[in-house]
Formats: C-alpha cells, sequence, structure tokens
C-alpha cells in the first residue's frame, strides 16, 4: 500500500467521473504496505480508497475481486469494490489496472493486546470456515522453490553466518512437508497494517492480494508471527489467546498441532528472505514502507529454539530446548 504511481488532481477527476460516487474533494497517498499503490479519496459523497495495482494484471484481478465480494456475502469485514456507471470493477489509470473501494473506519493497531489477538484468531477463522469449498484458483507462489530463487538473488549481501541460517532452514522444511495439512484460501498476508480497528473491535480486513489457496495453518503461523510478538519477542500469552479463539470455530487436527512449529519457522523464513530482497533490491517509488528483515531472522531463531507440544483442551504449550 506505498504510493508507487503518482496521478495527478486532473487524472483523479477524470477517472472519478465514470463513477456515480460524488464529485472529488482531496485525495492522499496512503504509505501502509509494499505491494500497490493506494490513495484515500474523499468525496461529496463519502470516503474511499483507489488502489492501482502495480503487479498483478487484469486478467489476474477479477479472482480477487470476486473472492471479496464473496467475503462481503458472508459477513467478513473487507473492502467492496465499486461499480462505474457500465458495472465495470475494474478500469485504467497511469497504465495501471485501478479499482474503487469503500472505506472502512478504524484504524491499523501497533501494539496489539490480548484481546485484539483473541479477535484476530475468530476473525481467520471466520475467513477460513467462510471460504470453505470455495474455488480459488490463485496457488501460492512463496514456496520453497521461491525461497530458494530468493536466496540466489540475494546471496552476494548475505553473511556467511545467515547464508549457514537460510540453507539449515531450507533443508529442514524440505524434509517436513506441510502440503498434507488441510488447504483451502488463504489471506497469506494479515499484518498489523492490514487490519482495521475502532477501540477493541475488528472493522476492516485489508490487502487480499496475497490470497492463495495453500495451507490454512499457514495463514495462522503468518497472522500469529507478527500479532503476537513484542518488540520482536513471541508473547505466549497472545500466543495462546489467539490459537484457543481460532479453534472455538475452527478446531485444529492432531496432524496440523504436530506441524505447528514447522509452519511457524516457515512463515518467518519467508518474511524474512521477502523483506531481504525488498531491502537489496528496492522497488522505485514515491512514498515506499521499508520493513526491517531482521524482526523475522530473531524470529526465526527463536522458533527453531522452542518445542511446541498440544494440549488436549485446544491449547498450546511450549517450552524451550535451549
Amino acid at each position: 500500500m506505498s504510493v508507487f504511481t503518482r496521478i495527478t488532481r486532473p487524472q483523479l477527476d477524470q477517472f472519478f467521473s465514470a463513477y456515480t460516487l460524488g464529485e472529488v474533494a482531496g485525495f492522499e497517498g496512503i504509505t501502509d504496505g509494499i505491494d500497490n499503490t493506494n490513495y484515500g479519496v474523499t468525496t461529496t459523497q463519502g470516503s474511499f480508497v483507489l488502489t492501482l495495482f502495480e503487479s498483478l494484471t487484469a486478467g489476474e484481478l477479477p479472482h480477487f475481486l470476486n473472492l471479496l465480494a464473496h467475503l462481503g456475502k458472508n459477513s467478513l469485514s473487507c473492502p467492496r469494490p465499486q461499480s462505474d456507471r457500465q458495472g465495470n470493477l475494474l478500469r485504467q489509470l497511469g497504465g495501471k489496472p485501478a479499482a474503487v473501494f469503500n472505506r472502512l473506519a478504524g484504524a491499523a493497531v501497533t501494539s496489539p493486546s490480548v484481546l485484539h489477538c483473541q479477535e484476530m484468531g475468530l476473525q481467520l477463522a471466520s475467513l477460513h470456515r467462510s471460504t470453505q469449498g470455495y474455488v480459488f484458483p490463485i496457488k501460492s507462489g512463496n514456496d520453497l522453490s521461491w525461497c530458494k530463487k530468493v536466496l540466489n538473488n540475494i546471496d552476494a549481501h548475505l553473511t556467511a553466518a545467515d547464508r549457514a541460517l537460510i540453507d539449515d532452514e531450507l533443508a529442514f522444511q524440505a524434509k517436513n512437508s506441510t502440503g498434507h495439512l488441510p488447504r483451502g484460501v488463504i489471506h497469506a498476508d494479515l499484518f498489523r497494517d492490514n487490519v482495521l480497528f475502532v477501540d477493541d473491535r475488528l472493522s476492516g480486513l485489508l490487502d487480499f492480494y496475497s490470497a492463495c489457496t495453500d495451507t490454512l495453518l499457514l495463514d495462522v503461523a503468518i497472522t500469529a508471527n507478527d500479532w503476537c510478538c513484542d518488540d520482536g519477542v513471541v508473547n505466549h500469552e497472545k500466543l495462546t489467546a489467539l490459537l484457543v479463539a481460532y479453534e472455538s470455530l475452527r478446531p485444529l487436527a492432531p496432524l496440523e498441532k504436530q506441524h505447528w512449529p514447522t509452519l511457524l519457522r516457515a512463515a518467518a523464513l519467508r518474511f524474512w528472505l521477502s523483506r531481504l530482497e525488498h531491502q537489496y533490491y528496492p522497488r522505485p517509488g514515491d512514498i515506499t514502507q521499508q520493513k526491517d528483515p531482521l524482526v523475522f531472522r530473531n524470529l526465526l531463531l527463536q522458533h527453531r529454539q522452542q518445542t511446541y507440544l498440544s494440549s488436549n483442551v485446544n491449547n498450546f504449550n511450549l517450552r524451550s530446548t535451549a
């Protein structure tokens, strides 16, 4: 949600003239995130978000817009794409596919409480339940082969210790495949800056453009790695709150619990590598976010030093093996 494509007020006025959303009163770039260009736009009829898609093509985007429509019908709080006067959800702006969404109330939480983590567990389980049987043809692009490709791309920048750590973790992941676990539609990027809260009430899930069909428990691990850590350190109370809430709606199978530590490690490795790649090969843009790769390096080390044990009461305990 950074600004890679700069637009002008005349361009915006012309673009919105194709809609029945009122006249543009003001607009500003939204700086959170790293994938698409987003502008907050205020019109005489309300507040909207204009998204210019920097990577996804016009052929791919209908899958994501249809997913958002499906989730909205299942009472999940997510942005709804707005149709123009001809009923189109997608248009072109600045040479990029573009869409307009209603702007949801609330703000991102920078320091989640236990209650926030509990709410995240409930919402994530609701997302997974509401898409059971939903055919989403986008497969994950961040598997082990992707990790190896990124590693080769950034290899010259790595220390010997980091290269050894990544190699060892890749070997571990290859030996502990989780492809046989329950699969479905996952958000795959449910970080704090992609969720809105009004006080302690979740008001919006954002940025579904990394969504894919993959292991459901991976989605839980990605979410937990961000929401249940304080200053880079796992907060076990928050982690338990998220997992117990999730399991109240979608109980995990014993095999999923067995593979929980593997997926925590896989999620940490994936985002360490992606942030390293963004750091060494940043994309050009007027307003962009650089996120610290060391957060996920340190998190990976923590997960490698822990043994997570499933209990018989919808909970997870852990003990240090360091």
